[in-house]
């Protein structure tokens, strides 16, 4: 933004809470995605305590979603952290691997207009497809940075203006691994207006009876069927 604008105070609020995952491996078929979906809503605010509405502001914006530790001090260093691949049967023959980031999946959004639970229109990011190579208690940080205009995003500058932390989630190994839930009212309403979250409609807890597993019936947007 430039200095000719009056200052504007950049709201970030968690609408929907992360709350748990399963650890991913690159062995594993069934990777799980952070749920439920985090969604971040933002709010700017002008000094008249007006409202701007981001999509009307002429600007870009993009958020980041990143692991913080469980104290949400300081975010997982992935020196500390490695990936275990190949082996047999018997199980020897592993090897571990560094991993670049805890995160697999989309770790950047960009905003959405929707209404929420309240038919309000409301500004969001939304993470449907975060997963974790690491179990243990975590916390998600959420980044918004103001992306100047340009020919081309990559080779444009940012400017960090907000961000929120989440509360406590836990990712699962996959003998701890709890089960899976109905979706929220809040991931059905946005998976309607377009939001491609997978919807689960059946709340069944997920164990290693393939049956039981294969009939958790999972629906997404039009959209996405048709893609």
């Amino acid at each position: 933004m430039t200095n000719d604008n009056p200052p504007i105070e950049y709201q970030l609020t968690i609408i929907q809470q992360p709350e748990l995952s399963m650890v991913i491996s690159s062995s594993q078929r069934d990777r799980r995605c952070i749920e439920p979906c985090p969604v971040i809503q933002v709010q700017m605010i002008r000094p008249d305590r007006t409202e701007v509405d981001i999509s009307d502001a002429g600007e870009e914006y993009v958020m980041c979603a990143q692991l913080y530790k469980e104290n949400g001090e300081e975010p997982v260093d992935t020196a500390e952290i490695s990936m275990t691949v190949g082996g047999d049967q018997q199980g020897t023959n592993f090897v571990k691997m560094p991993l670049k980031s805890p995160l697999s999946g989309t770790t950047l959004s960009s905003h959405n207009r929707v209404k929420a639970l309240s038919d309000e229109p409301v500004t969001v990011f939304c993470f449907p497809d975060l997963r974790s190579w690491i179990d243990g208690r975590f916390r998600l940080r959420f980044a918004l940075f103001y992306l100047p205009k340009g020919d081309s995003p990559l080779s444009r500058p940012t400017s960090f203006m907000a961000s929120v932390m989440s509360d406590k989630l836990t990712i699962y190994t996959q003998k701890e691994f709890p089960g899976v839930y109905e979706s929220t009212p809040l991931s059905k309403k946005l998976n309607k207006q377009g939001i491609l979250i997978p919807i689960r409609n059946r709340n069944r807890l997920r164990n290693n009876d393939e049956e039981s597993s294969a009939n958790i019936e999972i629906e997404y947007s039009d959209q996405d069927q048709d893609a």
